[in-house]
């Protein structure tokens, strides 16, 4: 993967991470009121789309896949 989109990753798994530990999904809002808080997810812009999984109590993400 080229170092440009490798950095557009970086940035983005960073504010999943820090979405994450204050448990807040981009799309859907509030974790705690999910009934499937850990459930796979799909984040998308222009540049890339990623699949991934919010482990709240643990304040991380998970990647699973990226298609640029």
């Amino acid at each position: 993967m080229p170092a440009e989109q490798q950095e557009l990753v970086a940035v983005v798994m960073e504010g999943l991470v820090d979405l994450a530990s204050m448990a807040i999904d981009p799309k859907d809002g509030s974790l705690y009121e999910d009934p499937s808080p850990m459930r796979l997810r799909t984040y998308e812009d222009e540049h890339l789309m990623l699949w991934y999984q919010t482990i709240s109590h643990r304040s991380r993400v998970y990647l699973k896949r990226v298609n640029l």
